[in-house]
């Protein structure tokens, strides 16, 4: 019999689809009720959720045959990990895909900001180009020489380091208390023992945290007043590290000269979104990680390691090894026939 196999939305590639459609019974739901979900999930022998589609507690309860939960890229803040350890079922992630496209998007954000991209084409299709191109607020600084701090240095903050030393000379500060100063020094940062101290020197700040309680709103009212009036903010992790509300008066009230956001509070967002009113503020919808390479590897990850998984073998990236045995044990079991 063929393992059961839910995905709730479309994986990134077709590729991964296929793969599992030809070696599972494979059911897509690209915008499920809630009523759907949770008869689909009963059955489920392998999820892998799409935000806003969770993999909630209630999702992972009603799966009693459930072996594994894989996200589509590092993110696993569509799972609920706490209640699927309960349940004795691993948690999977593609943490290694997006190092090089996020930080690339990144990097183009960074240059939009210092360029004042989105102003001065603005003012070129408005017939202002010459007019208004050496007005105050448009004055370009140089990322060359300029001071960086990084919020999270990880493997995107890490290659974000990296590009940015070796192509700017940027000084590149990082915050991030779970790496050491060498880790830092390897790729091209100092670390700084407070956020405060970073912000207070930046002239760029791009974010790249996880989403958990020690970041969630990081930015808030209290740290974005602590960065520089002519500094940016760059977000490409998660949207719930910076809070909408206070970044919008930050933009407003000129508490930072300007920012770039590829992911927010609430996704997708609406067109009555104060953001969108904002002309010191590069937006794009998410896009950070969604090159053809990446949306093709990290697709059939997905579909290797549930399949792999589902044969009683563990995969690489389990975010929860200590659910590993129970997973097995009931992989083995619907193996069997049992």
């Amino acid at each position: 019999m063929l393992p059961k196999i839910l995905l709730i939305g479309h994986l990134y590639h077709p590729d991964g689809e296929a793969h599992l459609a030809a070696r599972s019974d494979l059911t897509i739901l690209p915008a499920p009720s809630r009523e759907e979900l949770l008869e689909s999930a009963r059955t489920a022998q392998a999820i892998s959720p799409r935000y806003p589609n969770l993999a909630d507690a209630e999702v992972i309860d009603a799966a009693e045959d459930l072996v594994i939960i894989h996200t589509s890229g590092r993110g696993t803040d569509a799972v609920d990990v706490e209640a699927a350890t309960r349940r004795g079922v691993i948690v999977c992630n593609n943490p290694g895909f997006g190092r090089i496209p996020v930080s690339e998007h990144a990097l183009f954000m960074l240059l939009g900001l210092s360029r004042h991209g989105r102003e001065h084409d603005a003012i070129m299709r408005a017939g202002r180009g010459w007019e208004d191109r050496l007005q105050k607020h448009n004055i370009i600084r140089d990322l060359q020489d300029g001071v960086l701090g990084i919020v999270g240095l990880g493997q995107i903050g890490s290659e974000m380091a990296r590009k940015c030393s070796a192509a700017f000379n940027m000084t590149v500060l990082a915050y991030d208390p779970h790496v050491s100063p060498e880790h830092a020094a390897s790729v091209g940062a100092t670390l700084c023992p407070t956020l405060e101290e970073l912000l207070g020197k930046a002239d760029y700040v791009s974010v790249h945290a996880e989403l958990n309680d020690e970041t969630r709103h990081m930015f808030n009212e209290q740290t974005l007043r602590q960065m520089q009036p002519h500094a940016c903010l760059v977000n490409t992790a998660r949207g719930k590290i910076v809070s909408q509300d206070a970044l919008h008066r930050a933009l407003t009230e000129g508490w930072i000269r300007a920012a770039a956001l590829d992911v927010y509070e609430v996704e997708p967002v609406g067109p009555d979104n104060p953001l969108l009113a904002l002309d010191n503020l590069l937006l794009s919808p998410h896009v950070g990680g969604l090159t053809e390479s990446f949306m093709s590897g990290s697709a059939m990850a997905v579909a290797t390691k549930m399949l792999q998984a589902l044969s009683g073998e563990p995969p690489e990236a389990i975010v929860n090894p200590e659910a590993w045995e129970p997973a097995k044990q009931r992989a083995m079991r619907l193996l069997s026939g049992g």
